[in-house]
């Protein structure tokens, strides 16, 4: 009885897992940032729990409309992001070198509004 009901675990399990992963972006996403942005994103490690993107924007520089999932941002340089999720108002956020942030998912433009480029490493989360 214990051998099916440990299968059984290990089988939902399983099952929650795909389903997850099945439900991370994917470069046939219209809205996804390699797709919009790929003069700006560029794919650097991604698996099944993580796609990592290398980030440069050229002062200057608007990305078009494009999605995030969930994840954190490692900040390079200090930059200034004009961003602009859907549905509010821009905001402008000093980015600072050697700094993180958590990110929830979103669907944003972003404008570097200062005189340095901007360099971001962002980790998607897949789950």
């Amino acid at each position: 009885m214990k051998k099916k009901i440990l299968a059984a675990v290990v089988l939902v399990g399983a099952a929650l897992a795909a389903s997850r992963v099945a439900r991370s972006q994917s470069p046939d996403d219209p809205l996804d940032p390699i797709r919009v942005a790929g003069d700006t994103h560029r794919l650097a490690f991604e698996n099944t729990f993580v796609r990592v993107l290398d980030v440069h924007l050229p002062p200057g520089k608007v990305e078009p409309r494009h999605r995030h999932p969930h994840g954190m941002s490692v900040y390079f340089t200090d930059w200034d992001a004009k961003v602009t999720a859907d549905g509010a108002a821009p905001e402008v956020h000093h980015r600072k070198a050697g700094t993180f942030a958590w990110n929830e998912a979103i669907v944003h433009r972003v404008e570097n509004a200062g005189p340095t480029e901007g360099h971001i490493l962002r980790i998607e989360l897949k789950y």
